[in-house]
């Protein structure tokens, strides 16, 4: 197309008109779109700062769900914990209402009896000969050459045999017989008589001879056991029911021997203490009283374990009463163990030992998690009675002990989940704020005031109009000089 020449006056208001076009363009496009900021042509700054701000919000948007959906969890565990605890106050009454009914007519019978055997209390064994001293010699004392006297703890044995009466004394024989690795000691006594001491309380000493044994006082093949017990120390303690533990006391001026023990043993009260003819320690009750055996005496010396043993009952006639409520209470306890099974939400069951983790930022550093428990009946410490166990008072109650801590467990329990829950609320109506803040702040950076947009849009409109009558006035112009030339 030829190069069209336009006057000067033409040309700016032309220019003018494009201008304003432009401008149009842009305020009906942010009219249309709602926003200033369209592209990163706009505004580089406030398209980037804006794009980032909505995505961090869609990001938290996303999470809202999840945290949505763990305040349902959190929920239907509390829910689930109120229930649970119903029923356990149901079996409490069950169980209270058992003990109003008579109880039948029982027998007990409690027995412990030692591992271990508490020997004899010949520690000592002294001959009858009281004019012995270590110079006296062997033929003074009616020994004869050839004769012997043996002393033997089962593993050693050590024996001398006289072969110079007349020479040999009595210290010669208690060089022989302390000899070798002999666990006694020989000596004679201040009242001048032969006298073996076993060291070891659990040795079994036995003296024999032919002759040079009787010649001393000793009892041909004497089993000499030495079952001091004084080499104990600390106490042992019975402590019958619910009565303050007996304390026995062992060492030094107290329990030394098996006649002091079984003394002690004696001046027991709620048992029958004694030492059986096995040589052990043996306890029996015939009350309903549970016995607990402690202290810091090395039991396992005396055959004896801590801990506390329960009397065995024998029921009489059962009471119908009391048998059917022991049904019911085990019913309860079935449902106890549905009812924390299906406390589930989403495959999630917070009584059932699952935990749950609550993320609550887009890069997941700030979370929570909330740790699950089992509480089944077994898990909150509860068990089904089986036989007779509800015809005895002391089980009934000890069941109605194991339900009130049940209820202590369920209580603190919720009262943790209770402020699990605030927490996820919190942080949940914390982050639909923030998302607004986040919208919020990406609309001022984008969005377009329509109000401002409008006038825009009037104003330019105007302009054009003017643009226009100004371009029709200049071509008008142009004209009339061109008739003016013609």
């Amino acid at each position: 197309m030829a190069n069209i020449t336009l006057s000067a006056g033409v040309r700016a208001n032309l220019t003018s008109l494009q201008s304003t076009a432009e401008m149009m363009n842009t305020v009906q496009q942010r009219l249309a779109t709602g926003k200033k900021v369209n592209s990163a042509i706009d505004n580089p700054v406030n398209f980037f700062t804006a794009a980032g701000l909505t995505a961090r919000s869609n990001d938290l948007s996303t999470l809202l769900d999840s945290v949505s959906n763990a305040v349902q969890t959190i929920s239907a565990a509390d829910k689930g914990i109120s229930a649970i605890t119903k029923l356990v106050e149901a079996a409490k009454s069950t169980a209270k209402q058992a003990l109003t009914a008579s109880a039948p007519a029982a027998t007990y019978a409690l027995s412990i009896t030692g591992s271990s055997a508490i020997a004899d209390d010949a520690a000592v064994a002294t001959g009858t000969v009281g004019s012995i001293t270590g110079a006296s010699t062997l033929a003074s004392l009616g020994i004869a050459d050839g004769e012997t006297i043996t002393i033997s703890d089962g593993t050693n044995t050590v024996t001398h045999t006289v072969t110079t009466a007349a020479t040999e004394d009595v210290d010669d024989v208690i060089t022989t017989l302390n000899g070798g690795a002999a666990t006694w000691t020989v000596a004679v006594n201040g009242s001048g008589q032969l006298e073996v001491t076993a060291d070891d309380p659990t040795d079994t000493l036995t003296i024999s001879g032919n002759g040079a044994d009787s010649a001393f006082g000793t009892t041909t093949t004497s089993s000499l056991v030495n079952s001091d017990i004084g080499g104990l120390t600390g106490t042992l303690t019975f402590t019958v029911g619910t009565g303050s533990a007996q304390t026995l006391t062992f060492g030094s001026g107290n329990i030394e021997t098996r006649a002091d023990l079984l003394t002690a043993l004696g001046n027991l009260t709620g048992v029958t203490a004694t030492i059986n003819g096995s040589d052990q320690i043996a306890i029996t009750s015939t009350s309903a009283d549970d016995v607990t055996i402690g202290g810091t005496t090395t039991l396992a010396t005396l055959g004896l374990t801590a801990g506390t043993t329960s009397p065995t009952a024998t029921i009489g006639t059962p009471n119908a009463t009391r048998a059917s409520l022991q049904t019911d209470f085990n019913d309860l306890l079935t449902q106890i163990s549905q009812l924390a099974a299906d406390a589930s939400f989403n495959g999630v069951n917070l009584l059932n030992g699952d935990n749950l983790s609550v993320v609550f930022n887009e890069d997941g550093s700030s979370s929570l998690a909330i740790n699950g428990v089992t509480f089944d009946a077994a898990g909150l410490g509860l068990t089904a009675q089986s036989g007779n166990a509800f015809q005895s008072n002391a089980t009934i109650n000890s069941v109605i002990a194991s339900l009130d801590a049940a209820t202590a467990t369920l209580r603190t329990q919720s009262s943790t989940f209770g402020s699990k829950l605030s927490v996820v609320q919190t942080r949940q109506d914390f982050t639909k704020n923030l998302i607004n803040v986040l919208q919020v702040g990406a609309d001022n950076l984008t969005l377009a005031d329509s109000n401002e947009e409008g006038a825009n849009l009037l104003a330019l409109q105007t302009r054009q109009s003017l643009s226009t009558s100004a371009l029709s006035m200049a071509v008008q112009a142009d004209q009339n000089v061109l008739r003016l030339l013609q």
